[in-house]
């Protein structure tokens, strides 16, 4: 499956999928209520005191958590989450004595002697340990969150490799031990002290004193390079070998930090440590002050579209953060269009309209399948779930913008830094700020797009009248969503002129316009700047193409067919959904109907331009497979001559000219 939080590792670029973000949002794992629904916590944790030790030799972890918590509620028994493959070896009271305990899963109980009132503050400290190599006993199936090795240790919080109360929802604040051996560094949240030195291990302290999510460590060979930015403390932990990374990228996130600064008010850390991690984990992940990329990350030229995401995670989790599950949208939608913003400063408007067109791609997908509001019912890691609070709670921000204005919106931004800093906020909470900073009712706003399912299609129709010393274009816009209260951009396009914008406020399913234009209008469109999550014939389209990705992602390859053959019924001349047929059917070894489709993605509309590259490419392996080795031959020459080196065709093409394509493994796909 492909995750968001990934870079596109297929074979041949996937088109309409927009730029993947690279990183690792907070994830829901169960299922939840209605926010008006959502019970209180039965306790909050206040602090971990965390003292782990790293054995990287042989993949383990040791360690002695104590937890200080307060009861919301009388309790007889605590409940955390905690990494399956981490053993609990004991549980003390605070008084010393032992507790009972269960591990179920990644579910740890803890049984309390005589019971808690609410309010009476306590702590409990946990013994456990475990190895953790592999992404067995991870949260998330087949995705290391956790591990420990002699190539370097990643611990995120989202692992849960010590016990956690109220994930992504109970701040905390924290104190950390991490012993490690001699030679290795240790990067974590928070101050830290001078590392204290035994034989043959060295230990790294950090204090973190605010409410957060400062349950990150990161350990290893780095090479530390202080930053070069103006204006921001930086400092990057680089593998050996990568320090040439260190001044485009300290330059890079200075200029985002700089940006983000001033849009949403200043940094809640001073100090920014940018690490590398490995890349067999998630590509991304910002905990406080702390940034790490995974190796795939750093390139030339600097992928500001992943650090704008991350570093704004330090604004959107780690200063502010969703109060409920339901409210996800605060976090990673928030962060998926913080990047944009800075995309629209750093790169210009069609980079930025480009962008945002994709995001709405990824918000269609899976629109349909819940409101923004009954995030708590998803789970994390799914299509859905990043199509609805990636993608949709990023066209939310984009659509609120556009109803109130830049001023009003980062005013209400502003607002949130500053009120809600180092707290959790509600969608509601949100839409207050957001009215108080443009003096609107927004009720509306917030029931169509955050608390119902439903997007437009909007059909216009006009004419054009000559006056004395000019045009009249009178028109109506028609949509069929009841509740629609939006205003519409409509756009006239004049033969060599610069085009004539008017906003239309429409409410319910028509709205009439009249526009006056110099010069004789050719076309009217509406929402031309794509300021609205809508529906129109390519976006359709760019839809279904999608969804038919997801599918082959995923290994499904006879439903993956299906879809792509809906693209076709769209647009039967799309070289890009023969393409796809083609390649699944190579995959299936059903060599003849790959070649069919390969062909036919050829005489299509040849988008987008890397598709014939890699069909020639494709016929050519298939002939060497069939043990044709002139026509494989003059196919790879057709592939060279199209002077299109996309994700290394030429260099494949060359390879195969030289050596024969050999028959790949079977395909693992199913039906599912």
């Amino acid at each position: 499956m492909r995750h968001k939080y990934f870079e596109c590792t297929a074979e041949r670029p996937r088109a309409g999928l927009g730029v993947i973000l690279l990183s690792l949002g907070f994830p829901l794992l169960f299922a939840g209520r209605a926010r008006a629904q959502t019970p209180p916590a039965p306790f909050t944790v206040e602090r971990y005191l965390i003292d782990a030790q790293l054995l990287p030799s042989t993949h383990t972890l040791s360690a002695k958590v104590v937890i200080r918590f307060t009861p919301q509620s009388d309790i007889n028994s605590l409940s955390f989450e905690l990494n399956s493959a981490l053993k609990v070896d004991k549980v003390l009271d605070a008084s010393g004595k032992s507790l009972g305990f269960r591990q179920d899963g990644q579910t740890m109980v803890v049984n309390l002697l005589d019971g808690l009132k609410s309010g009476g503050a306590s702590a409990i400290t946990v013994t456990y340990s475990g190895s953790l190599a592999s992404a067995e006993g991870s949260p998330v199936e087949n995705l290391k969150l956790a591990y420990v090795g002699p190539e370097g240790s990643y611990l995120l919080y989202p692992g849960r490799w010590f016990p956690v109360a109220g994930f992504a929802r109970n701040r905390f604040a924290a104190t950390m031990r991490v012993t490690v051996p001699p030679g290795e560094v240790v990067i974590a949240s928070g101050k830290p002290s001078v590392p204290e030195r035994e034989a043959g291990k060295v230990t790294y302290s950090f204090e973190y004193d605010k409410p957060s999510f400062p349950g990150t460590v990161l350990a290893g060979n780095y090479k530390v390079m202080p930053g070069t930015a103006v204006g921001a403390e930086i400092t990057l932990y680089l593998k050996p070998g990568n320090e040439k990374y260190a001044g485009p990228y300290s330059e890079a996130a200075g200029r985002i930090l700089s940006f983000f600064s001033d849009k949403f008010g200043p940094l809640p850390d001073s100090h920014m440590a940018i690490v590398e991690i490995a890349d067999d984990t998630v590509g991304g992940y910002s905990a406080p002050g702390v940034l790490a990329l995974a190796s795939r990350g750093f390139g030339n030229p600097v992928d500001v579209g992943l650090l704008a995401h991350e570093i704004s995670h330090q604004w959107w989790r780690c200063l502010v953060s969703p109060a409920t599950r339901n409210d996800a949208y605060l976090d990673d939608g928030l962060a998926t269009y913080s990047k944009a913003i800075y995309i629209q400063e750093a790169e210009g408007e069609a980079a930025f309209e480009s962008l945002m067109r994709d995001t709405s791609v990824g918000a269609l997908t899976h629109e349909e399948v819940a409101p923004i509001s009954q995030a708590g019912q998803l789970h994390e890691f799914t299509p859905e779930y990043e199509s609805l609070i990636f993608d949709k709670g990023a066209m939310v921000f984009h659509m609120l913008r556009w109803v109130i204005g830049d001023d009003a919106f980062f005013k209400a931004l502003q607002a949130l830094g500053k009120e809600y800093a180092w707290k959790g906020v509600t969608s509601d909470e949100f839409q207050k700020l957001a009215e108080s900073s443009s003096h609107q009712e927004l009720t509306y706003f917030f029931a169509l797009w955050v608390t119902s399912t439903g997007v437009p299609q909007f059909k216009r129709s006009w004419a054009t009248y000559r006056t004395a010393d000019a045009y009249q274009v009178v028109g109506k816009i028609q949509q069929d969503l009841d509740i629609f209260r939006m205003p519409v951009e409509v756009r006239i396009y004049s033969r060599g002129r610069k085009p004539v914008d008017q906003r239309v406020d429409m409410v319910g399913t028509t709205a009439d316009f009249t526009i006056n234009t110099v010069f004789e209008p050719e076309r009217v469109v509406v929402d031309p700047a794509s300021r609205l999550l809508k529906y129109d014939d390519q976006t359709r389209i760019d839809v279904e193409m999608t969804r038919g990705d997801q599918l082959e992602q995923q290994q499904a390859y006879l439903e993956a067919i299906s879809q792509y053959r809906k693209v076709l019924d769209l647009n039967k001349n799309s070289s890009l959904a023969h393409y796809r047929l083609g390649e699944i059917y190579f995959k299936l070894r059903n060599y003849n109907a790959a070649i069919e489709d390969m062909r036919s993605a050829l005489d299509g509309d040849l988008q987008p331009k890397w598709v014939e590259v890699w069909a020639h490419l494709t016929i050519g392996k298939v002939f060497d497979i069939t043990g044709q080795r002139d026509r494989a031959l003059n196919e790879y020459q057709r592939a060279l001559q199209t002077n299109n080196n996309a994700q290394g065709a030429l260099d494949e093409a060359n390879k195969y000219i030289q050596h024969p394509y050999s028959e790949p493994p079977a395909a693992a796909g199913n039906s599912k």
